[in-house]
């Protein structure tokens, strides 16, 4: 999958008119990620009652919106949904262009505004500033620190020791994880990472 920060440059430029319908969607496992303005317009354009029509309760697109470590203060959202339940986010035809293996970009129309008037970059920009800002940002974790583990180590035994610290500490990650209280993204990040500290202990 693509870096945060090339994703954010794809969604930051946006002047140009053919690119105020672009939604560009990157595949995180069984899961479709919208970032930014792609994110508005998944939520708010495109999930719309036209496309909902057969659902008598219309539930809104779950916002995260984070705070960038790199940064001060600047923050980004996203929505995520399944691969399988795309028909109920994206109308049904809607052409799909794959850019590469994760990278999907998708084009929808724009709604023309009720008074008649034209569509403008000034106008999309606002509306979805306006979006951005009423998302709550999400505050991180309070993580508590690792249990200390007792280890005998014995000077040509240092790797074995380290893993088997690191194993401990992936145990206990586990038995804390509030698994019912994450969302599917939430939860599909949490084992990714599990998986990559493993990684680095095989």
């Amino acid at each position: 999958m693509a870096k945060l920060a090339d994703i954010l440059f794809i969604e930051r430029e946006r002047n140009e008119k053919e690119r105020w319908n672009e939604i560009h969607l990157f595949t995180t496992g069984g899961f479709y990620s919208a970032y930014e303005w792609s994110a508005w317009l998944t939520s708010v354009i495109s999930y719309n009652d036209e496309v909902r029509k057969q659902s008598k309760d219309r539930m809104p697109l779950a916002v995260s919106r984070n705070t960038i470590a790199s940064s001060e203060g600047d923050t980004f959202c996203r929505v995520g949904f399944p691969i399988k339940s795309v028909a109920k986010f994206i109308p049904t035809y809607t052409d799909f262009k794959i850019l590469d293996d994760s990278h999907i970009l998708i084009t929808i129309s724009l709604p023309t505004p009720t008074d008649g008037s034209e569509i403008t970059y000034e106008r999309l920009e606002k509306a979805f500033n306006e979006w951005k800002e009423s998302q709550p940002i999400k505050q991180p974790k309070e993580r508590k620190p690792p249990d200390k583990q007792k280890t005998t180590v014995c000077a040509s035994h240092t790797d074995t020791a380290i893993a088997v610290n690191v194993k401990g500490g992936i145990i206990t990650q586990i038995m804390q994880y509030p698994l019912s209280d994450r969302t599917a993204m939430e939860n599909f990040d949490f084992i990714k990472s599990l998986q990559q500290q493993i990684a680095s202990i095989i």
